[in-house]
């Protein structure tokens, strides 16, 4: 697959993102009586679509990408996706004090609960693969003894 057709691939469900949310906005707004959309929201929708869609595109198998390339997309989405997450904690947070200090709890926290994830998967990745090795093991054995 040609890296054209990948980022047109992710600009396309970038957009549809945008679009959903704009259409949940919209009705939500209409429901509560508010007249008018401020721009603050509008970021606020654009930056939540960015992320969305950067953590699709690293968490979806993508199989017509070779390994390396999957893995740098893999890297490169999710190292997006959290700079518009903390971009999005950061521009707006309810405190009305923006300091180091904010900006560098958020990063801990994105940090941590990363890593937690990570952790759960390679233990979950290993216990899977032991299943499986098991059960190949118990079928190699089941097919030698039978013939």
């Amino acid at each position: 697959m040609k890296v054209s057709s990948y980022v047109s691939r992710i600009a396309k469900d970038f957009l549809i993102a945008c679009g959903c949310l704009f259409v949940l906005t919209a009705l939500v707004l209409t429901l509560s009586s508010t007249e008018m959309m401020k721009p603050s929201l509008l970021w606020q929708i654009i930056l939540a679509a960015s992320a969305f869609t950067s953590f699709k595109y690293a968490l979806i198998d993508t199989p017509e990408l070779g390994k390396r390339a999957q893995r740098i997309s893999f890297y490169i989405c999710f190292v997006l996706a959290d700079v518009f997450v903390i971009a999005w904690l950061w521009f707006f947070s309810s405190s009305q004090v923006m300091d180091r200090e904010i900006l560098v709890a958020f990063v801990l926290v994105i940090l941590v609960v990363k890593g937690m994830v990570y952790a759960m998967m390679h233990i979950d990745g290993l216990k899977e693969a032991k299943r499986l090795n098991e059960k190949l093991s118990e079928y190699g054995d089941g097919g030698k003894s039978d013939s």
